[in-house]
């Protein structure tokens, strides 16, 4: 089961809450995800932009980063994560 991917306070304050984590676009509607490596244990509650262990905010992908099978990609690594 794939792990939502988070960001901290900081790195997805303002704007930045609804900006695609891949591509910056102000439409991320999406969540992202982690694989199974990338979100085990503590990691999963990691801001995967800067690695605040206190990652709180959903990180969105656009309808262009995630569509098709990109939706099952982890954000981290690309890996399969679903």
């Amino acid at each position: 089961m794939a792990t939502p991917a988070l960001l901290c306070s900081s790195c997805g304050f303002g704007s930045d809450e609804t900006r695609c984590v891949k591509c910056e676009s102000p439409f991320g509607k999406n969540q992202a995800k982690l694989c199974d490596s990338c979100g085990f244990g503590s990691d999963a509650e990691r801001c995967i932009k800067c690695g605040d262990p206190f990652g709180k905010v959903p990180a969105l992908l656009c309808e262009s980063c995630s569509f098709g099978s990109a939706a099952d990609d982890c954000v981290k690594c690309g890996g399969w994560a679903s």
